[in-house]
């Protein structure tokens, strides 16, 4: 039981109903991303689509997000913008 525990990670899973339209966050604990996924989409059967990140990829998220500056977040949004009305 020891080793199972050491190869258990924590995950932040995001799932989503589409029918009422509704976004969930878990944590989980599971040895991969999809046991992560695999518990949420087990436990709530109702989701139409779920993702895990590991606590490595959430930090390195928040990092990035904290890098950004308003504006250059605000460019890229512009940017995408125009190239989907370019379409």
């Amino acid at each position: 039981m020891t080793t199972s525990k050491q190869t258990q990670q924590k995950f932040l899973v995001i799932s989503y109903d589409d029918d009422q339209q509704q976004w969930f966050y878990d944590f989980v604990v599971a040895a991969s991303e999809q046991a992560a996924v695999d518990k949420i989409c087990t436990d709530r059967d109702y989701v139409i689509a779920a993702d895990a990140l590991s606590l490595e990829q959430l930090n390195n998220l928040a990092q990035s997000l904290s890098e950004q500056t308003v504006e250059s977040i605000e460019e890229r949004e512009r940017v995408s913008r125009e190239r989907v009305q370019a379409r």
